[in-house]
């Protein structure tokens, strides 16, 4: 899956290789059907329903259409999306459709860890984006998604970027391969029995995705055409966390410009965003390994 015909030997040294196969979907077993659990708050799994509904809305819906989609009666869906409204997590527009607020979003930035790693990684991720003259974001694993914590736009008047907050499929990113190369067996399945595919993601398959994921193990880095956007390679590189974890991965969706608007190589960038991961991870109190 891995096309790149050049690599950048990684900054963070040898890593030990994950390499324990997982069997295809297809020749797993059946999952047990879930139990039901033992304790129940109907109006609180109304109201996270229509929060994880809303999320997924574009442009946002109707009363009626929340109703609809989570087959409930307008009666049932009025008080939860009124009380919503009134405490800040949703919104309505001048058409009465119903959006998701900020206010989730400021939340998940008051949170202590979320706000030390966008700290500690931003001035690297600035120095990143210059340098390469690419952009550059963060993204952390939340249920089986990739969640785009933060990201730098490249210098200049042309990028190509996710926003800050943006939920992307685990199977699709180089934050997947990164955020899985260097879990533990029982790590990676436990996120693979989380992981959903987002609306609009093409599928790709279980196998496949897993030896991307071990030739990120092998390699230290990803270095692969994008899934989802012609032309753009996608570079990742993990950032290690103080206790020896990988906490999140930095990666650049890595143009190749022409003429006046080429850059650095995408061997120069992969050595950059390398050097900027393991600023971050320092940062954050991992120790480097010494050079044998």
């Amino acid at each position: 899956m891995n096309t790149s015909t050049s690599r950048t030997a990684p900054v963070h040294g040898t890593r030990s290789q994950l390499t324990q196969s997982l069997l295809p979907e297809q020749s797993k077993a059946a999952t047990p059907a879930a139990k039901p659990a033992a304790y129940s708050a109907p109006a609180l799994d109304k109201g996270i329903d229509i929060l994880e509904l809303l999320t997924e809305a574009e442009h946002g819906l109707a009363m009626a259409e929340i109703a609809q989609r989570l087959g409930r009666s307008l009666s049932e869906i009025f008080r939860m999306v009124v009380t919503l409204q009134r405490r800040g997590w949703v919104r309505v527009d001048y058409a009465d459709r119903y959006h998701l607020s900020s206010r989730m979003f400021e939340l998940a930035h008051r949170n202590r860890p979320v706000r030390t790693l966008t700290e500690a990684a931003i001035p690297a991720m600035q120095a990143v984006a210059r340098k390469a003259r690419q952009s550059c974001h963060l993204t952390v694993i939340e249920g089986g998604r990739i969640l785009v914590i933060a990201q730098v736009e490249a210098p200049g008047n042309q990028s190509f970027n996710l926003r800050t907050g943006a939920v992307v499929g685990m199977f699709h990113t180089a934050s997947g391969q990164v955020l899985l190369a260097f879990r533990s067996a029982e790590e990676r399945e436990r996120l693979l029995e989380q992981h959903a595919l987002l609306n609009g993601e093409s599928g790709i398959s279980r196998f496949d995705f897993m030896a991307a994921v071990d030739q990120v193990a092998a390699d230290g880095y990803a270095c692969s055409p994008s899934l989802q956007t012609y032309g753009v390679t996608n570079l990742g590189y993990p950032v290690w966390g103080r206790h020896g974890q990988v906490v999140a991965a930095l990666v650049i969706p890595y143009l190749e410009g022409i003429g006046s608007l080429r850059g650095p190589t995408k061997d120069a960038a992969l050595l950059i965003l390398g050097q900027g991961a393991m600023e971050i991870s320092v940062s954050l109190g991992h120790t480097v390994d010494p050079p044998p």
